[in-house]
């Protein structure tokens, strides 16, 4: 009963910011005028996702002023609440335009909604457990964080990648500011919602309930992983897909430049929050270029598209030289990275790169199906993912950077595979009756599967801080270690091969694989010259797994020079000893 309050409440208060959230996303469509407007099915996740924009943008403008306070998150979110009450007045009153009649849905698309529900209802308690997910720990929830706690954007050079945009992140912070760790995983996983709620809606527009429902599933199992995690990969995901809803909007509707406004603000969204959308500027550029040259428009554009996201370019390049910052160091110089670190930084996305999963492999058919080739939608659809699919080929090759174009090769996938199947000759009574126990099966099978998901996460989730305590202690290396020097502090601390659970570190703590303060110039020195290099960088204690980094405290001398003070496992933590007086 405890782990369902917990669950219940947080997804209450999860549901008032998306209330707040949709207020202020109608209201800004509202405002797009009647020109094209959303299909029924589109229309609130994307007013949704367009109010996470706009509370990214304010958030954004607050903390760079200052302001970010938990009054301030208050009030925003209370002024966000009170719009949408006021739109929901509106769309009572409002008569809603006729919607395109659908043909009655037969058993298998009754099937295929069934086990869409299934899945999400099995990622559903996912989001609660405690933060243990490497890059969250390591460096997404500890800039937030620290941005909470000094109430303004800034840079923290100890932890990893202080220069990146971080526009979703901006969320965690706010998140923060009241204590909550939770959130931040329930606002990762909200973008996955949403996004699977546009695929289903672009699906059942373009092509037919069942290829919106496959679609959905598609994403979802692919993505199942995340919705346990602070990380953005989703998040840029979603406000890429919702500029490519709005881009489509303004090429269908006569190019209402509201439309284009709107999506390059998405956009720029998308690339305040990771770099990896800036690759996708030149393709909208060139769409853009093929439709509409004169200057006032391509002034509209760039302007919305600089609004979320200039500051962190901004910033970079007045402080490094460097706007995109460690990236562009092979052309603009380095600062806190080096060579070395840009190489190995490639080298280990090289060592993990690997091929799309198998569910997205149709989608390569799409080109050859005549009844998806004459949609204008489809061909832009899959234009825009084969450029990011190519991109993606030439530079990194790591699964999880291709997650921004999983939503149209989902898309893509499931109508091929849909149009393909129609090809088939109509089965017989008889393998229809098949067909049908299949389904059956199929859908008793998910039954099965989402409530042993459901049961296993459930495990996962620490309602109490004497549960979370536990899970933690269990789950996180280093855990237990951090937790004593919160309560017994040993001064400026620099750590080897602990920075994925830094979250919990009384930051802040040194140390990192790049930058001025990497291992690979302290982890190989003997004990004696290690003392000296972190002596004169003013550190006065060293936090290390000796299972990571072994033969550093196996050293002859190493006692003479550091003095154990706690440990648990293999994270142990030494004291530098002062040198002995001649």
């Amino acid at each position: 009963m405890q782990t369902l309050l917990f669950g219940l409440g947080h997804y209450a208060l999860l549901g008032t910011i998306l209330l707040a959230c949709w207020g202020a996303g109608h209201l800004l469509l509202m405002r797009m005028g009647r020109s094209a407007p959303l299909a029924p099915g589109l229309a609130t996740p994307f007013a949704v996702a367009a109010g996470l924009g706009i509370a990214i943008c304010v958030l954004q403008a607050i903390a760079i002023f200052g302001w970010l306070a938990a009054p301030t998150v208050v009030a925003l979110w209370v002024s966000g609440l009170l719009v949408a009450c006021h739109q929901l007045v509106q769309v009572r009153r409002r008569t809603a335009p006729p919607s395109p009649a659908l043909p009655a849905p037969g058993f298998g698309d009754r099937v295929a909604w069934a086990c869409l529900v299934l899945v999400l209802v099995s990622l559903l308690p996912r989001p609660l457990a405690p933060p243990q997910a490497w890059d969250e720990l390591m460096y997404h929830l500890p800039h937030a964080q620290q941005w909470a706690e000094a109430g303004r954007l800034q840079v923290n050079p100890w932890l990893r990648y202080p220069w990146f945009p971080y526009n979703f992140d901006l969320l965690y912070a706010a998140a923060l500011l009241f204590g909550n760790d939770i959130l931040p995983h329930l606002f990762h996983a909200t973008a996955g919602w949403l996004t699977a709620w546009l695929i289903l809606g672009l699906g059942t527009r373009h092509a037919s309930r069942m290829v919106g429902c496959v679609a959905a599933i598609v994403w979802l199992v692919l993505t199942k992983g995340e919705y346990d995690s602070a990380y953005i990969d989703m998040g840029v995901a979603l406000f890429v897909l919702t500029a490519a809803v709005a881009f489509e909007q303004w090429r269908s509707s006569g190019r209402d430049r509201r439309w284009l406004a709107l999506a390059a603000f998405l956009m720029g969204v998308a690339v305040g929050s990771k770099y990896q959308p800036l690759a996708l500027l030149p393709f909208f550029a060139l769409v853009l270029l093929r439709h509409d040259r004169r200057a006032s428009t391509l002034l509209v554009a760039a302007a919305s598209l600089a609004l979320p996201c200039a500051y962190w370019y901004v910033r970079n390049a007045i402080a490094t030289g460097d706007p995109f910052n460690p990236i562009g160091g092979p052309v603009f110089g380095f600062t806190d990275w080096d060579a070395a670190d840009h190489q190995g930084q490639f080298a280990d996305l090289r060592r993990n790169a690997g091929l799309p999963s198998w569910l997205l492999w149709p989608a390569l058919l799409a080109p050859w199906l005549p009844a998806l080739r004459q949609s204008a939608t489809a061909r832009g659809a899959m234009w825009l993912s084969g450029w990011m699919l190519l991109v993606w080929l030439v530079s990194s090759r790591y699964p999880r950077y291709l997650m921004m174009a999983y939503p149209l090769l989902a898309l893509l996938s499931a109508a091929a595979t849909m149009q393909l199947l129609g090809r088939v000759p109509a089965p017989s009574a008889r393998w229809k009756r098949l067909g049908r126990g299949a389904a059956w099966l199929l859908l008793a099978a998910a039954a099965t599967g989402a409530v042993a998901t459901v049961g296993k996460q459930g495990k996962g989730i620490a309602a109490t801080p004497e549960a979370r305590a536990s899970l933690l202690h269990a789950k996180v290396r280093g855990y237990g270690v951090w937790e004593h020097l919160r309560a017994h502090p040993a001064g400026r601390i620099y750590q080897l091969g602990v920075e994925d659970s830094l979250y919990y570190a009384p930051q802040p703590v040194w140390g990192e694989v790049f930058g001025p303060w990497r291992y690979r110039d302290v982890q190989s020195l003997p004990a004696p010259e290690m003392h000296r290099k972190l002596s004169s960088q003013h550190f006065d204690a060293l936090v290390i797994d000796t299972e990571r980094v072994p033969g550093v405290v196996t050293q002859l001398a190493f006692r003479d020079w550091f003095e154990l003070l706690h440990g648990e496992g293999s994270v142990q933590v030494y004291r530098l000893k002062a040198p002995a007086q001649p």
